[in-house]
């Protein structure tokens, strides 16, 4: 005889973050325990009601800011902390006017306050956690689309898959609300060196041998990649400008054989000196702010446009504007690298023979990370639609060129459309460099709140999957 059939157990619908009934508190994912992640675990904590996961890659907190932990903030200590966390640190923190490296502070503001973050029951902040993917339950990308009515994402679990660094183990953790705080500053996420911003040929294999640097050397660093070597240096930001001058300050026994600074757009210092006249075509590549309240950028931009400019070029330095990388050449002797270089003016081809290419164009959004969810990115800057149009449009209107002038616009350009998800700190400005510690706190600030004032204000009727 056959047994009755047996009934189906019913799923449970996932709470929602503003389902003030639910009997578990929200659970909160970041990635990333930068100094955004960790304001956001902060704040949230602050607020109460939650539980907070922070997943940190690296086998400490603040892992990227001490990759580049040798590099000098452009902005001072008052800028770069908030008076709540400040009033908790104020024992370990620098003056209000300090500049401090991307170390000092690291040592003086983010272990402290992971210190303090993991005295909290409601706070875990897991090491050596590499987030490698994300979903949204059982859902495909392309379905429960809200636009077309179905709202069914909206409160179903993120699904993080987390590699372990050191073990290498994989493993699925949930939470309802996401935040994503990984930055850009990477090798792997660093934009290519050819023309049109792919790799140029021969640049892969370039960089497997060692010869081609993304990210800005430390001082022993350098001085091992320049000691008696041939250097060029890519690109026309900040970054080119920091190793420059560190390049430049470098002690008699470390200095480099010669140094090249390749820039894309802009005649060449050689062809301003041949004419006669000024050439009042001529735009020098960092934009000077008035009375700049920031004197390390302003100090900055001036080396920059002066070497530019060929009126203070070190001996044995070549400045080659106008030209484009359009191939790498590996020799057989060892003897170095030849670079391939498109001028601008004319489309001829030259080569410049060097030991080691410094490649600072810029950063881009680990995209891969959260392709399976409903992000609407940016065709131009790779970042969330809703800011980067909104940084668009500032500098169109001319408001785009200092960015102390910035401010987080309002909550809506964080959201998404995949409910819950927030895109904070420098990955919300995609490609675009202007981004400020203090834009990144700010958009903190609006998200927590929002959270909480979701929360307070009761449960809602429950949509279903």
């Amino acid at each position: 005889k056959l047994a009755p059939p047996t009934k189906k157990k019913k799923l449970m619908t996932p709470h929602r973050i503003d389902d003030a009934a639910s009997e578990a508190p929200p659970r909160v994912g970041i990635i990333g325990a930068g100094p955004i992640g960790l304001y956001a675990a902060f704040k949230l904590a602050e607020s109460g009601g939650a539980r907070i996961t922070v997943w940190e890659a690296g086998a400490e907190v603040g892992a990227n800011v001490k990759a580049w932990g040798h590099v000098r903030l452009f902005s001072a200590m008052a800028l770069n902390v908030r008076p709540a966390v400040k009033a908790v640190l104020e024992a370990t923190l620098p003056a209000d006017d300090a500049y401090v490296t991307g170390a000092e502070f690291r040592d003086t503001v983010l272990e402290p306050l992971a210190a303090h973050l993991r005295k909290k029951d409601s706070v875990t902040i897991a090491l050596n956690a590499r987030v490698t993917a994300v979903g949204r339950a059982r859902f495909l990308k392309g379905e429960a689309i809200a636009a077309m009515g179905d709202s069914g994402r909206s409160g179903a679990p993120f699904r993080v898959v987390v590699e372990d660094a050191v073990t290498h183990e994989e493993r699925t953790e949930t939470c309802d609300v996401l935040v994503d705080a990984s930055g850009t500053y990477a090798t792997a996420t660093a934009l290519r060196s050819g023309l049109g911003g792919v790799a140029a040929p021969g640049e892969a294999r370039a960089e497997q041998a060692g010869f081609v640097v993304r990210v800005i050397p430390d001082r022993q660093a350098l001085a091992d990649l320049a000691r008696g070597k041939r250097v060029a240096v890519l690109g026309a930001g900040y970054s080119a400008a920091t190793t420059l001058r560190a390049l430049a300050d470098l002690p008699d026994a470390d200095r480099p054989r010669s140094v090249a600074w390749l820039l894309r757009q802009g005649a060449s210092s050689s062809a301003k000196k041949a004419a006669d006249d000024d050439d009042s075509s001529y735009a020098a590549p960092y934009a000077r702010v008035a009375d700049d309240p920031l004197p390390q950028r302003d100090a900055l931009a001036a080396f920059g446009n002066a070497l530019a400019a060929g009126t203070a070029v070190p001996a044995g330095w070549d400045v080659l504007s106008g030209v484009g990388v359009v191939g790498f050449k590996q020799l057989q002797d060892d003897d170095g690298l030849v670079l391939e270089l498109e001028h601008a003016a004319d489309g001829t081809v030259t080569t410049r023979r060097v030991d080691c290419l410094l490649s600072l164009v810029g950063y881009k959004p680990d995209a891969a990370l959260t392709s399976e969810l409903q992000v609407h990115a940016c065709y131009a800057s790779d970042g969330p639609i809703k800011l980067a149009a909104t940084l668009l449009a500032a500098k169109a209107g001319g408001a785009g060129g200092d960015c102390l002038k910035q401010a987080a616009p309002g909550l809506a350009t964080l959201e998404n459309p995949e409910p819950d998800f927030f895109i904070v700190g420098m990955k919300s400005y995609g490609r675009n460099s202007s981004f400020l510690m203090r834009v990144g706190y700010e958009q903190v600030d609006l998200l927590v709140d929002a959270v909480a004032a979701n929360a307070a204000a009761g449960p809602k009727p429950q949509r279903g999957e």
